[in-house]
């Protein structure tokens, strides 16, 4: 792989790859996922795995690949992004998580977040900081993703949000209408 201009999405299986043949299990997470949902019309910086594994198995791990150990994160010299490893449990809002997708690709495949979890993960940002990038990148993903609109309302009323997600539906209508 060249790594000084990867493909994220190979970049994201190349490492869940590599972690599942040395015995790790691990979900992408997070921005990555936005990029992935949204064919890069989001850019990640970095690439965030959830694992209960701990850090020196994967350590030994990406060492093969190249990759640097600096804390929770690994950095390749020629590569622009980081990868990181975030703390389980992985959730969305007060919701665990235990269902995820799975990509196959030429690379190989990759576990992460369903569509309708990662529009929830960046609606969540939304929902508790105002963060009007994560309404944004949520329908980057309901633009190009079937979304259990039911689940997803459930969800909100949970959170105490729905109010705050009739923003995104209105917007998200509009999308559907084009």
């Amino acid at each position: 792989m060249d790594y000084s201009n990867p493909d994220l999405k190979e970049l994201a299986c190349l490492i869940y790859e590599t972690l599942k043949n040395s015995g790790i299990n691990a979900v992408l997470v997070g921005g990555a996922c936005v990029s992935i949902y949204s064919h890069n019309r989001y850019q990640s910086s970095d690439l965030d795995f959830a694992t209960y594994e701990e850090m020196k198995p994967i350590e030994r791990a990406l060492t093969k690949l190249g990759f640097k150990r600096t804390g929770r994160q690994f950095s390749h010299d020629q590569c622009p992004y980081l990868i990181d490893f975030v703390n389980p449990p992985i959730s969305v809002g007060h919701e665990a998580i235990h269902q995820f997708s799975t990509l196959n690709t030429p690379v190989g495949s990759l576990q992460l977040l369903s569509p309708t979890d990662c529009v929830k993960d960046r609606l969540a940002s939304f929902f508790h900081w105002g963060d009007a990038q994560g309404l944004e990148q949520a329908l980057m993903v309901a633009e190009n993703h079937l979304i259990d609109l039911q689940d997803l309302k459930h969800w909100a009323k949970k959170e105490g949000f729905e109010k705050k997600l009739e923003e995104f539906l209105h917007k998200y209508r509009k999308l559907s209408k084009k």
